[in-house]
């Protein structure tokens, strides 16, 4: 909501603070996001660095590798919620049809 109202405050992390992300990570969702460069997934939630564990390719199409960086994410980041975010006008999905 905050990212279509145009009052986005996505957190700005520190130097010190991102040097932090290095040997850990604590995302709360998982997303499996097209690669569509217009469909930047930390904006659109409104989330910083290390906030959400996202996979993308084009058309968020699920298959053995985009599965196992979801599986990843549950049982080693343990997320608890996973999320395919799609768009409209998928190239990728027209392409396809």
């Amino acid at each position: 909501t905050r990212f279509w109202m145009n009052v986005a405050s996505r957190p700005e992390r520190s130097a010190f603070e991102r040097r932090a992300l290095i040997s850990k990570q604590f995302p709360s969702v998982a997303i499996l996001g097209c690669s569509d460069s217009r469909v930047p997934t930390e904006i659109v939630f409104d989330q910083g660095l290390g906030d959400i564990f996202v996979i993308r390719v084009a058309g968020n199409y699920l298959d053995t590798s985009t599965l196992a960086s979801l599986q990843f994410a549950v049982h080693h980041l343990k997320v608890k919620v996973l999320l395919v975010l799609g768009h409209e006008m998928c190239g990728a999905v027209k392409a396809a049809m």
